[in-house]
């Protein structure tokens, strides 16, 4: 092991076989004070470095003989998830650098590496944990109010939410379903002058075309049949706090009218009223649809497009932040532990491979519930994939063989099995086949006589 004694602040393990790339980090690193720097010279006697001492950033080579970098980085990221991992490669290679991100690595860097590169990735990993310490909670995972992900995209979101959240812009959050697209919405109501007021979250997929108007705005005694009394709306109860509008691709033209009338004039009447109500409220919405699309189609008005599309968050699905996975899922088991009483301390490390090779198409909502399943039927310690459904055991044991089938085939090989499974599955229709891959039929065809497939 060698050691640069500096100032107590953040501290780096740097792990490399080769020994000069070792001495040359500790060179043009050591005189930063603000980092405490350690190497260690393969994967294994990394790990024992952090039983003993936790470091903060872990800076690996790719290609090292035994435990090479990704299998090191798999493994800091089940004993330590909140470690943040550079990888550090010589291999200039889209495939290697996807490789790399794929299994969780914050960012990586070529070899030989620019000092300059490298501290600019060091500054962006520090300001990722400056701003996740301020959120902690006296957790261990990467808070942010009640958001959890320490990959890149989630601090883009971070930083995003802190800038707007003081003003009272109107916000557009997009996502698909079970991203977090509400929690989002909170954690800007939480960063605001406003958080003193009440949050009001409307579903406006669940609401009818009928009720939505009185819904949101309220509605007068005898605007309609049943309408006995005068109700206030969910826009009069967010008086002076936010009101977050989920799925507002979903309310219908008339709304969307009335809508408009509250962004730009802050007014809205009842339902058969007519007394003009003002109304103070930060107005959040979120889609998991294209409105830009459904506005060129006309069923969403361009003028209301326009208005809520002011700043956009967008809500990183799971599947492009794989290395939050183990966040999410120990976050879940112990939330669910404490619920139920129960005393499961771990998951099996196969499983959460398998897990982290699922694409989630749920995304957190979905992990969370199959993590609440789990834990219900799990009768000791150990979290195991057999605790999980049938149906959601049987795709995560198919993603992670087509995972590993992508770690150890060439791109030729991975070419030729899809589109000798595609022609079976369209009994040879070339025409359907050509169209299912995305090609034309020529192209089927000359790569059918290239890899030598036959009819069977």
């Amino acid at each position: 092991m060698e050691t640069t004694v500096a100032e107590k602040q953040t501290r780096l393990l740097y792990v490399d076989d080769e020994a000069a790339y070792r001495n040359i980090f500790c060179r043009e690193m050591g005189e930063d004070q603000r980092f405490l720097i350690e190497t260690a010279a393969d994967g294994p006697t990394a790990l024992r470095m952090l039983e003993t001492e936790r470091a903060d950033i872990v800076l690996t080579d790719l290609s090292m003989p035994g435990m090479d970098g990704i299998a090191l980085l798999q493994e800091i990221h089940r004993r330590y998830p909140d470690i943040f991992v550079l990888i550090l490669t010589g291999v200039n290679s889209a495939h290697e650098a996807v490789r790399a991100m794929k299994a969780g690595a914050y960012d990586y860097i070529l070899k030989p590496f620019d000092i300059t590169t490298l501290q600019m990735q060091l500054e962006k990993i520090l300001q990722h944990r400056r701003l996740l310490d301020n959120n902690k909670d006296g957790q261990s995972e990467a808070h942010f109010e009640q958001l959890i992900g320490q990959d890149p995209a989630m601090y883009e979101l971070f930083e995003g939410i802190r800038r707007i959240a003081p003003t009272n812009i109107t916000v557009l959050i997009r996502g698909e379903s079970g991203t977090g697209k509400e929690l989002i919405a909170a954690a800007i109501h939480a960063r605001s002058s406003r958080r003193e007021q009440i949050f009001v979250p409307v579903n406006c997929a669940a609401l009818t075309e009928g009720l939505i108007n009185s819904a949101l705005f309220g509605h007068e005694k005898g605007a309609f049949t049943g309408a006995g009394a005068r109700k206030i709306g969910f826009f009069e109860l967010a008086q002076g706090g936010t009101i977050f509008l989920d799925e507002i691709g979903e309310i219908p033209q008339q709304t969307q009218i009335a809508l408009l009338r509250v962004l730009e004039l802050g007014t809205f009447h009842r339902v058969g009223g007519t007394e003009t109500i003002r109304v103070d409220t930060r107005i959040i919405c979120a889609t998991n649809k294209d409105l830009a699309a459904a506005m060129r189609e006309k069923t969403f008005r361009e003028d209301l497009f326009y208005r809520l599309n002011v700043v956009t968050l967008t809500a990183p699905p799971l599947c492009e932040r794989q290395s939050d996975i183990p966040l999410l899922v120990n976050f879940f088991l112990r939330k669910f532990n404490r619920e139920s009483g129960g005393q499961i301390s771990s998951v099996d490390q196969g499983t959460m491979n398998r897990l982290c090779a699922y694409r989630w198409p749920g995304n957190v909502r979905e992990l969370s519930n199959a993590v609440a399943r789990a834990v219900a039927f799990c009768p000791g310690s150990e979290l195991c994939l057999e605790h999980f459904p049938d149906e959601l055991r049987q795709a995560v044991v198919g993603a992670q063989d087509f995972s590993l089938q992508l770690n150890s085939s060439s791109l030729p090989q991975i070419e030729a099995e899809v589109i000798s499974k595609v022609l079976e599955e369209k009994h040879w229709n070339l025409s359907q086949a050509a169209e299912a891959l995305g090609i034309a039929r020529g192209t089927l065809y000359s790569k059918i006589k290239h890899y030598g497939f036959e009819k069977s």
